[in-house]
């Protein structure tokens, strides 16, 4: 009469929403080759990214507990104490404000808000040994967008695919910043990494994270060279290690193909993307510096972060620059992203829709 599907299958793919993870309602999405953990009652946020064969989780965990809302209160701070006070590392994602706070016709938007620690609604639309697909969507609270997304995994390929649209739905035109944010780290991370991505232009600012960055300030290059603070060349491929205590922010634009990789001689982990949409990448490289809060030096991770718009400076700023993105009355803007493992020991020279690492 009907089929019914087994919520506890342990083999092909499979997803597993009988979960709290740190607190939250979370997915576990996982092959033969995968595991990915999704906090749906914070933003949606990708906690988790496992390649098995290496037993290796390539997400940044900080410092910080994942802490869930009922169980801590915060005794004071501002719009960014909000944001850090509940991010453990991992990747999140950012709709509409990239950066610090502001205020953007009235609405007072915090640090990244404001999708990143809301919850959203999910909904199994497949679960099967040969896929899974599972869709999330939120409506803002405080603007009126809307951000409706796909999940999918299949057998045999390390990949997660990701299918989206943001949509306004309200009665204005509406500006916004549209970012992935996510974050590698330790074990993964480590100074034989090498980052690998598309020719394009280099642009560096003024010194966001303060005064420890390698990088000189207020100038552009050629992918991937860009000068130190002392005017020699930095080959941006190569990840120093912790002790070098730096703390920088780069943006690549002006690319053909959306793509990014960081990889060890053994093991790496890439993003492809819609060039058309996301159009600029965010390299924040947090090598242990960082001084004062939020980090007194004790983080080493590398942020690669497909955005539409730059830099970090928050979306009232980015309207200022016209950077950011527009959307009119009951239109959308579709989108998609592919995250993938891979073994490799050569370089890599692109990564496709598909998930396929090219090299060579």
């Amino acid at each position: 009469m009907f089929n019914i599907e087994n919520p506890y299958r342990h083999y092909g793919c499979r997803v597993n929403d009988q979960v709290t993870w740190g607190g939250y309602k979370a997915l576990i999405l996982q092959n033969n080759l995968i595991q990915i953990v999704i906090l749906v009652e914070k933003g949606s946020e990708i906690v988790q990214f496992l390649y098995k064969p290496f037993d290796i989780d390539f997400l940044w965990h900080s410092e910080n507990e994942l802490k869930p809302p009922s169980a801590f209160v915060p005794a004071g701070g501002n719009s960014a104490t909000a944001f850090f006070d509940y991010w453990a590392g991992g990747w999140f994602e950012v709709l509409p404000n990239g950066g610090p706070g502001c205020n953007y016709r009235g609405a007072e938007l915090g640090q990244f808000a404001e999708t990143i620690n809301i919850p959203w609604n999910y909904k199994i639309l497949c679960d099967s040994p040969e896929e899974v697909r599972v869709a999330l969507w939120v409506q803002a609270y405080r603007t009126p967008l809307r951000i409706k997304k796909t999940l999918t995994i299949r057998p045999n390929i390390a990949a997660l695919f990701i299918e989206e649209e943001v949509e306004n739905t309200g009665n204005e035109c509406v500006d916004f910043m549209w970012g992935h944010h996510p974050v590698v780290g330790a074990p993964f991370l480590n100074d034989t990494c090498k980052i690998f991505a598309p020719n394009c232009r280099v642009e560096v600012g003024d010194a966001e994270d303060g005064p420890d960055h390698r990088m000189g300030l207020f100038q552009t290059g050629e992918w991937p060279f860009i000068k130190d603070r002392d005017g020699g060349l930095i080959d941006l491929r190569k990840i120093p290690g912790p002790a070098s205590r730096s703390m920088d922010n780069c943006y690549l634009k002006e690319f053909e193909e959306g793509w990014i990789a960081i990889a060890r001689p053994d093991v790496g982990f890439g993003l492809a993307w819609d060039p058309a949409v996301f159009q600029n990448i965010w390299i924040w490289q947090a090598l242990g510096g960082g001084k004062g809060y939020p980090w007194f030096g004790r983080t080493y991770n590398i942020g690669i972060e497909p955005w539409t718009s730059y830099p970090c400076v928050g979306l009232e700023e980015a309207c200022k620059r016209n950077t950011a993105m527009q959307l009119q009355p009951g239109e959308c803007l579709n989108a998609w992203l592919t995250a993938v493992a891979f073994e490799s020991e050569d370089e890599i020279t692109s990564i496709t829709r598909s998930g396929q690492i090219i090299i060579g």
